[in-house]
């Protein structure tokens, strides 16, 4: 059965993976994970985790907004008057986290509907935090 996550702590999961591979290189002599080299770890990643999630949830209120199912890089531009190198730049750290999507419209399509139910005008700042995706 799929997992249900934070739209954050996913990404920043998705981030540590491809960045380091798996946990083995974090464990200390006794093998458990050390705290130290795992804070060190998530606190690189995070930046990307964090630009990633917002792309998304970016492209989420496009999608709603438009009233469409999917939209193209060109379309996430144009709808938030982006430089097209940011744009495709942020795609790319997309694609990196989401080898298996070429754009963020499934989960687009996940979070509209939560959109949809929750969202009030002031919580838009904490979106990555409370939208949750099936991983």
């Amino acid at each position: 059965m799929p997992k249900i996550d934070s739209l954050l702590g996913h990404r920043i999961v998705r981030a540590l993976i491809h960045e380091y591979g798996d946990a083995d290189q974090f464990k200390d002599a006794s093998g458990r994970l050390s705290k130290w080299q795992a804070l060190k770890a998530v606190t690189k990643v995070s930046p990307k985790a964090s630009r990633v999630a917002t792309f998304i949830v970016c492209w989420a209120l496009a999608m709603r907004d438009e009233g469409v199912d999917e939209l193209s890089i060109t379309e996430y531009q144009r709808y938030w008057n982006e430089n097209e190198r940011q744009a495709y730049r942020v795609q790319n750290e997309f694609r990196d986290l989401f080898e298996e999507y070429e754009t963020p419209n499934e989960l687009g399509r996940q979070l509209v509907k939560q959109l949809n139910a929750r969202l009030a005008k002031n919580d838009v700042g904490k979106l990555p935090l409370i939208l949750q995706v099936q991983v």
